[in-house]
Formats: structure tokens, C-alpha cells, sequence
């Protein structure tokens, strides 16, 4: 595949430039608007018109649908959102997912199409579609709804676990539609599915064609015949010929310490996008990170990418910032120019 690359921007990264308390964005209209309208100016000072820069809206939450489902959610000061699981026993669990859900009415979902709204209406002239209120894949979505209890079920119930994450699966598929038709898109996409599972990291390589793929693939099935993208943090080297039995088009392996990126180019088939995580950057110097676009292309990366949040839009950041695009557009160059991938480390 042609080589890639990108950086993104959005309100977590606004609202520490601007100012404005991180939780306050997931709530509040006025803090949104702040937060864009300073600081969105000033990070495009910072790293200039190459950059995707998306809002205004609020800070993404993953927990959409488990909250419209019944799950409480958390707004600590200053913080990410967080959760509460809901289901005490796979048996209840089953029940309650086979009552049909009006997801217009659950949970916050009033008050974010509401926020939605107000700010539409603030800012008249732009495009603003209904995200930001998420899903997860079904492993994580199980996890959140069960608990730590969850990494029990399937070796004191296998059959009850299965038909637990089928039912999961489909409540997801579901919402995903639902989504669609809040944004004026048919209920099944015609552009691909994302699914985002770190919690099926968590289970033995051996465990997943009984436990894992199953409900991973029903997932994409239900919502679309297009090209189907994951994102999975946390993978060890023997997971990832199970990725080619998804047929994927994209992978991030996200924060995943354990591997490299010749692990994927070895021990699968799909292509992959090597992500410098928020973590790398805090940690690296400017030649290291030009070091791991090189290297990360070199051994077999689609592309390289990096999201720009609260903590990698500090002072110390910046030159890491400028150093990590420049070294994409050289590599992009040089491939482009016909360079073998084994020589970009030179």
C-alpha cells in the first residue's frame, strides 16, 4: 500500500491550550465553545496547516452505549470519563439485552442531542455530525457491562458466555445504526466498520477462534460489507496471525509494548498504521522519534500516524511535534522517489 501518514488535533488538545477544565467539555456548551474558539487558533499557531483539526464538539466519550444500556457514568474533575458495570450475572445480562431499546431516550442521549443541537446552532456555518457518544467492540463492550467478572465467564459457562457476547454483539450493531440515522447515513455503512477491542488482549492467543473471533467478526457483519479497520492495544506477537481470519484492511496496534513492528509485517498479512502514542512522546528525544518513523516504515508500516492530546501539546512537545511530521514527508519522499524501505534507516 502507499505509505501514510497523519496528525489530529481535537478539543482535549483545545481546551488545555485555552484553558478550560478538561471535564467541563464533556458537558457543558459554553466550555466547548471556549475551548474551540481559543483554542483551536492557537494550536494551529503551534503546528501549522498540515494538521487535521476536528470539533467543535464534545470530548469523545467511549461509553455511549453501555450508558444508553444503563451503565452510570463518571466526570471526575479535570479527568477522563469512567463507568460502572451493570450486569451482576451473565443470566441477567442476557435478559435485559433482549428487550428492544429506543436509544433516543436512554440515558444521556437526550441531553448529548440536545448539547448536539446548541452547538449547531452556535456555529451555523459548519458541519457538525452526532459523535463523540461511542461503542466498543463486543470484548471490551462485555467487560464494561460485566466487569472483572467477566474474565471468568467463559471457563465457568462457555455455552452462557457465547450466547452473552452474541447478544452484546447485536446490541452494539444496533446502536451503530442508530448513529448512522441521527447523522441522515443508511443503517449499514457503506464505507466500513471500526472496531476498537482492547479488552480481547486480554485472553490467550489459543483461547480466541472460540472465544474472540466469533463475535468480532459478527460485529463487522452487522454493520457493513466494506473495508473493516481495528484498533487493539495491548497484543502479543501470537495474536496477530488471528487478525488475517477478520479479514481486515487496516490495523492499530495502538499502545501495544510488546510488539514491533516487524512482528506485524512477520506474523500476519494486514496492513498496518504505527502509531507514536502520547507516552513515546514524553519519553523520546527529537532524533528518537525521527528514529521510529524511519525504523516503523522500514520494517513494514502503512503508515504512521500521532494524536495530539492534553499532554503532547506542551512546550516540551512542540519540536517533537514538527520533528515527527517532517520525518513522515521524508519517508513519504523517499518512497515515493522509488527508496527500498530496508535503506529509509540510513
Amino acid at each position: 500500500m502507499p505509505f501514510s501518514w497523519y496528525v489530529t488535533c481535537g478539543m482535549p488538545a483545545y481546551a488545555l491550550l485555552a484553558g478550560v477544565r478538561f471535564d467541563r467539555v464533556f458537558t457543558e456548551a459554553d466550555a466547548i465553545i471556549e475551548a474551540f474558539d481559543r483554542g483551536e487558533p492557537r494550536a494551529r499557531e503551534l503546528f501549522g496547516p498540515d494538521v487535521r483539526y476536528s470539533g467543535p464538539g464534545w470530548a469523545a466519550i467511549s461509553y455511549g452505549h453501555v450508558n444508553c444500556l444503563g451503565a452510570p457514568l463518571i466526570f471526575p474533575e479535570d479527568s477522563e470519563v469512567g463507568m460502572l458495570p451493570l450486569h451482576h450475572s451473565m443470566d441477567e445480562g442476557i435478559a435485559a439485552l433482549e428487550r428492544p431499546v429506543n436509544w433516543a431516550e436512554t440515558g444521556l442521549m437526550p441531553f448529548y442531542l440536545e448539547l448536539w443541537a446548541r452547538l449547531k446552532k452556535a456555529y451555523p456555518d459548519r458541519s457538525i455530525p452526532f459523535s463523540g457518544f461511542g461503542l466498543e467492540g463486543p470484548i471490551t463492550t462485555a467487560w464494561e457491562l460485566r466487569g472483572h467478572d467477566f474474565f471468568t465467564d467463559p471457563y465457568e459457562d462457555a455455552a452462557k458466555y457465547g450466547l452473552y457476547l452474541d447478544r452484546v454483539t447485536r446490541s452494539i450493531g444496533d446502536y451503530a445504526g442508530f448513529m448512522r440515522r441521527v447523522n441522515g447515513q443508511p443503517v449499514r455503512s457503506a464505507e466500513g466498520a471500526l472496531m476498537c477491542d482492547d479488552i480481547s488482549a486480554f485472553f490467550n492467543p489459543a483461547k480466541w477462534p472460540d472465544w474472540i473471533l466469533p463475535w468480532q467478526d459478527l460485529y463487522f457483519s452487522l454493520q457493513s460489507d466494506g473495508p473493516r479497520q481495528a484498533h487493539i492495544e495491548g497484543m502479543v506477537p501470537d495474536h496477530l496471525p488471528h487478525l488475517d481470519a477478520l479479514g481486515l484492511a487496516m490495523f492499530d496496534p495502538s499502545v501495544s509494548p510488546r510488539l514491533l513492528a516487524a512482528d506485524l509485517r512477520d506474523r500476519c498479512r494486514v496492513p498496518f498504521q504505527w502509531r507514536l502514542n502520547s507516552m513515546q512522546m514524553r519519553d523520546f528525544s527529537v532524533e528518537q522519534i525521527r528514529h521510529y518513523v524511519r525504523s516503523g516504515a522500514a520494517d513494514g508500516a502503512s503508515g504512521v500516524f500521532l494524536n495530539l492530546i492534553r499532554d503532547t501539546v506542551t512546550p516540551e512537545s512542540v519540536p517533537k511535534v514538527h520533528a515527527f511530521m517532517a520525518a513522515a514527508r521524508e519517508v513519504e519522499q523517499s518512497l515515493r522517489d522509488g527508496c527500498p524501505r530496508h535503506r529509509l534507516r540510513e
